[in-house]
């Protein structure tokens, strides 16, 4: 179990007066309701240090080299957990439905507590997207090798990840803002996303911090290929027209999402197509 140790009483006193606005961004806790029925699992006490998130209708049966290293859950909407002790869902089990800071302080067994104790889990609740999963379903060629790769959790923990920025983007690998995310400040340009945690066609949705923050996204590497100007959030990329067919005149979308440009590359929606990323400021109209 991981703790944290305050030097003084003047450091919490100090910590007390942060601005409520620092407070939301520490915990994200404003933008609640666009998560959905979500669980965020972290590796240390009171939500602190790396973090993975789930949709609800997960199931883990294997936690790979995230095995025995949760410390603390914290729930989203609707959403429950359900956690083992085991793989394969063996074990002791317990259902959670609201935060828990320090799993150390629920009982799994004895004296024993649920502290770097859990191996598989399984999220209850209802998937935002949940309407329009038959239709991506029938739109999504990878969607059941990226379902086998969720239950098998061939990912790990995000070491440590980033505050969310002042200004800039974070994108995310489900709809809605879940699952793995990765931060970028204004100013950043990523020529190959591949090269950073293999984010190379895996991005389903998109996140603005700032008011000036714009993203210029490419379907291929390099800034190549069909692209998309970013100017607010998108929770659900698949929402966002493709090409079919087009002579580099055709725009990204039809809902101010975004407006795009580029080749003859037929694809039928944005989810999961973006190879390179610009994070821009946006010019002052004077």
């Amino acid at each position: 179990m991981k703790t944290f140790t305050f030097i003084a009483l003047g450091v919490v006193i100090g910590l007390g007066a942060v601005p409520r606005g620092d407070a939301a961004v520490q915990y994200n806790r404003g933008n609640d309701r666009g998560r959905g029925d979500q669980i965020c699992v972290y590796k240390d006490i009171n939500y602190f240090g790396a973090e993975q998130c789930y949709r609800a209708g997960d199931e883990i049966n294997n936690l790979g080299a995230q095995n025995n290293s949760i410390s603390s859950i914290r729930v989203y909407g609707g959403g429950t957990v359900t956690v083992y002790e085991k793989t394969a869902f063996g074990g002791h089990s317990a259902q959670f439905t609201s935060d828990v800071p320090d799993l150390g302080k629920r009982m799994m067994s004895g004296n024993t507590g649920w502290s770097d104790r859990i191996e598989s889990l399984r999220i209850g609740g209802t998937p935002v997207n949940d309407r329009n999963n038959n239709d991506r379903n029938n739109n999504d060629r990878n969607n059941n090798d990226r379902n086998n790769n969720d239950r098998n959790n061939s990912g790990v923990f995000r070491g440590n990840q980033p505050q969310q920025p002042r200004d800039g983007i974070c994108v995310y690998d489900r709809p809605n803002y879940g699952g793995r995310s990765q931060c970028w400040n204004q100013g950043e340009n990523i020529s190959n996303i591949a090269r950073q945690g293999d984010w190379n066609g895996q991005i389903s949705s998109i996140r603005l911090f700032g008011n000036r923050t714009v993203a210029m996204v490419y379907q291929d590497p390099n800034y190549r290929g069909e692209s998309m100007t970013v100017t607010r959030d998108i929770p659900d990329l698949a929402a966002i027209r493709g090409r079919i067919r087009g002579n580099g005149n055709g725009n990204g979308n039809g809902n101010g999402n975004g407006r795009g440009r580029g080749n003859d590359r037929d694809f039928e929606n944005w989810d999961r197509q973006i190879s390179s990323v610009q994070v821009q400021a946006q010019r002052q109209v004077r």
